[in-house]
């Protein structure tokens, strides 16, 4: 089966950096979640040409180490299937929350199920993080997040640079606003804006608006978005921060 062209725009995404970040951004940051403690971030992208993307990333952490699965799935034309699946590890090396800037590693592995050939476990994937604060005040201060990394497509046999440039900034206790870029050295960039709300805490929504330099509307997206940290899932035997 080919891929449609609006399963290959939510395959891009992933392609370009399967390691996702907090909601909302693609771009990761340079931090990692406590030991014992878990989260859970789902959302749906839905392109100008009618397509649903749905994802849900569920992640804990242990030794030191974050540790997320990632699924997506296509709704189109009153069908649903899999485009895509994903593993990965984070750790960071210096956490950002704990000082002027962080730096961080992911790994992780993807498969495509849609392709016509090599649909198994065959597309790795590393990427560097860097986070930098812009100010002294660790509670309003804008983070910049940088990414550089290498993702492997199986299906053609070729490697691809990829890369992250993304910018938040908290605007009031509850609200942060954001901006990135991120893509691979093949293709135009990805853009995406918009913001980040505490509902309460442990449960942050999110809304952002995605689109592809120059590219068609298949690869503009709506995405609408929630991060939880559900206690019931904090195995350190304290409430989860």
């Amino acid at each position: 089966m080919v891929l449609s062209a609006a399963a290959n725009a939510l395959a891009a995404l992933v392609i370009a950096s399967a390691a996702h970040a907090g909601r909302p951004l693609t771009t990761e940051d340079a931090t990692t979640r406590d030991d014992g403690t878990c989260q859970i971030e789902a959302w749906a992208d839905r392109t100008r040409a009618g397509t649903t993307g749905m994802f849900a990333v569920p992640a804990c952490a242990i030794a030191g180490v974050e540790f997320q699965v990632g699924v997506a799935r296509e709704r189109a034309e009153g069908k649903t299937r899999k485009v895509s699946e994903f593993v990965q590890a984070k750790h960071a090396f210096r956490n950002i929350d704990d000082g002027a800037w962080g730096a961080g590693l992911v790994l992780g592995i993807a498969r495509f199920p849609q392709r016509e050939t090599k649909t198994g476990w065959g597309d790795p994937f590393a990427t560097a993080i860097v986070s930098v604060g812009l100010a002294e005040d660790r509670e309003t201060r804008p983070l910049l997040h940088l990414n550089l990394g290498t993702a492997r497509v199986g299906d053609e046999g070729r490697t691809l640079t990829t890369w992250g440039v993304a910018i938040e900034k908290p605007v009031t206790e509850r609200l942060t606003v954001l901006a990135e870029a991120f893509g691979e050295d093949r293709n135009r960039a990805f853009l995406r804006a918009g913001g980040r709300f505490s509902v309460f805490e442990g449960l942050d929504a999110d809304f952002t608006y995605v689109t592809r330099a120059g590219g068609p509307r298949e690869e503009r997206f709506w995405s609408i978005g929630i991060h939880w940290e559900p206690g019931f899932l904090d195995f350190r035997g304290k409430p989860a921060k």
